[in-house]
């Protein structure tokens, strides 16, 4: 089944990624930078000093406390907006409409990317290694996007702590980072999540479950198989495991809801079966992450 169909863009309109912080670009966009330029949008005073543009002089600052001042604005710069997609196997083999889910989430990071004038890159993450489509700008550079994410297999493991800090295109770059993963990893999220906070980027989590991951289904004995080791075990569904096993999901959903309001992190989880309208308006926008 393809990720991406006829309506899908028709439907991408009028969304847009949200920034809670200034961050550092290199040309003109349309997110504001802590680098001070001449823009519109007011930011702050600081006393005029020679050199200075006498245009920028608050008069009426003058008239009060009988110094010159001058206006101070905020730069609008384009940011580098990454993308990181989660494929090794867990991600949709066993479950394909869990890997069109998260295909679909970064076309919708993409493309509100591109909508606001900002720069967009695609790193598919997982044990085989990254697969990149670097930075671009443009509405024009969509349909490469959407042909790179089509052709993306859900194989391997996952490692996602290596996997991201061997994401060389992050290094001391300033920007937002969007992970799409199940975060069901063979070593620490949160060592990886921490990495992208030292690399000075703003991070947004968004999780992606099967409904079969959130609220199991079957009965009676069950062999469960790890799509990406292949170690198999067998268990009875009773009552009892459905619960314990509901216990030990929600325990590990609170825990990575703590851990990303400690750390500032945007975080939403995605049930897989979700259309795209419930995610872009019941999901992201819910959480604040588009507008």
């Amino acid at each position: 089944m393809k990720a991406f169909d006829d309506d899908f863009i028709g439907k991408l309109e009028r969304i847009r990624l949200n920034s809670q912080k200034a961050v550092a670009g290199a040309t003109g966009g349309n997110r504001r930078s802590k680098a001070k330029g001449s823009s519109i949008e007011f930011s702050d005073f600081r006393e005029y000093t020679t050199g200075d543009d006498y245009r920028s002089i608050d008069w009426n600052a003058y008239a009060r406390f009988e110094k010159l001042f001058v206006k101070l604005y905020m730069e609008e710069r384009e940011a580098n907006i990454s993308v990181l997609l989660d494929t090794s196997a867990s991600m949709g083999k066993t479950h394909p409409e869990k890997g069109i889910a998260a295909k679909r989430l970064a076309a919708i990071f993409v493309y509100a990317a591109l909508a606001g004038y900002d720069r967009a890159g695609i790193a598919a993450i997982s044990s085989r290694g990254i697969e990149h489509l670097p930075h671009f700008s443009g509405k024009a550079g969509l349909a490469r996007a959407l042909a790179f994410l089509e052709g993306l297999e859900f194989e391997g493991g996952t490692g996602l702590s290596s996997s991201i800090m061997a994401c060389s295109h992050l290094y001391g770059r300033k920007g937002i980072t969007i992970l799409i993963s199940d975060l069901f990893s063979g070593d620490s999220y949160k060592d990886a999540l921490k990495w992208l906070k030292y690399q000075q980027q703003e991070v947004v989590l968004v999780q992606v479950l099967a409904r079969d991951e959130l609220a199991p289904r079957w009965t009676g004995p069950v062999r469960l198989i790890d799509s990406e080791t292949g170690r198999d075990v067998q268990v009875e569904m009773s009552p009892r495991a459905l619960s314990l096993y509901q216990k030990a999901l929600d325990a590990f959903l609170n825990d990575i809801r703590t851990f990303c309001t400690s750390m500032e992190i945007s975080y939403c989880l995605i049930p897989s079966d979700l259309s795209l309208d419930e995610i872009i308006f019941g999901g992201l926008r819910k959480a604040g992450i588009l507008s």
